[in-house]
């Protein structure tokens, strides 16, 4: 009894501990499992509300064989109805969703008006198919009233209605860009207010950035200065890169600059109506 009891009083400091390692291990792997990736992770394409595909089954079966995985989906303008072409935006989301394929909703807001916009921009996000469907998420693009005071009116309506674990997508300029400088543009307050920053990477429109290097420079200020206006080193962002009769080695240069500096919630491409078999080729081979 005396030795039972000795070696059970030698052991318990041990037992403690690796009691302490398990405890500690199993709250670590549930924080894993609800760890989630952003909704904009992987690789996408986008499409304007004048370029939906004739046929969504043929068009996302095509993507889906070439590694995309996300179609960013323009749905509305300020100055249509919250859903431009339900018809066809039902088709488009039953073909996608059989692919397997993240359908993003967005749509153009002027702010001229952010409760207006914001109010339709809660239908989009509410919308549901006939069959019970619905968008995997939505994105604003913000272009032309880019004011503090009207994004925070916007962005703070439309987070009182879906709540803090809604994802919101910001659609932004490139900060290089003169138009997107922080005394006009209010980047903080769309850091504050938004979980994905996502911005228009278009460098082909630079006569001496039409290169792999010109791409891969253009993207890699942009990933800088979004981090310096926005004062977050750990913001999200989702590169939008340029598929404006854009080159493979230029898209090379692009994906290059998004893997070195750690983008962390995906890339697409915003194609010159739709995309160039060597635009999706060149996407679909990138590795996260």
């Amino acid at each position: 009894m005396i030795k039972n009891y000795i070696t059970k009083s030698i052991n318990r400091p041990k037992l403690f501990y690796i009691l302490i390692i398990i405890l500690a291990f199993t709250f670590l792997q549930s924080n894993m499992c609800f760890a989630k990736d952003p909704i904009t992770v992987g690789k996408g394409i986008w499409i304007n509300i004048w370029n939906y595909p004739a046929n969504p089954e043929i068009y996302c079966t095509y993507l889906k064989s070439k590694g995309i995985d996300t179609i960013y989906l323009q749905v509305s303008r300020s100055n249509t109805p919250a859903i431009k072409d339900p018809i066809k935006l039902n088709k488009v989301i039953a073909a996608a969703h059989n692919n397997d394929i993240k359908v993003i909703g967005w749509s153009y807001v002027f702010l001229k008006n952010p409760l207006q916009d914001a109010q339709k921009f809660i239908q989009t996000i509410s919308y549901k198919t006939p069959s019970g469907d619905s968008l995997d998420g939505t994105a604003a693009d913000i272009e032309e009233v880019t004011n503090s005071q009207a994004i925070e009116t916007f962005a703070k309506a439309v987070r009182k209605h879906v709540g803090n674990s809604y994802p919101l997508i910001a659609i932004t300029f490139s900060p290089v860009l003169k138009r997107a400088d922080p005394r006009h543009y209010a980047w903080k307050t769309i850091a504050n207010n938004f979980d994905i920053i996502a911005p228009m990477t278009y460098w082909h429109g630079f006569v001496k950035l039409r290169s792999e290097k010109g791409a891969y420079d253009y993207t890699t200020e942009t990933i800088a200065k979004i981090k310096e206006f926005t004062q977050k080193d750990n913001i999200k962002i989702h590169l939008i890169g340029d598929g404006q009769k854009t080159s493979k080695q230029e898209i090379t240069g692009f994906l290059k600059a998004a893997s070195e500096h750690g983008i962390n919630a995906g890339v697409s491409l915003y194609p010159w109506y739709v995309p160039k078999e060597h635009q999706v080729e060149t996407l679909g081979k990138f590795e996260l």
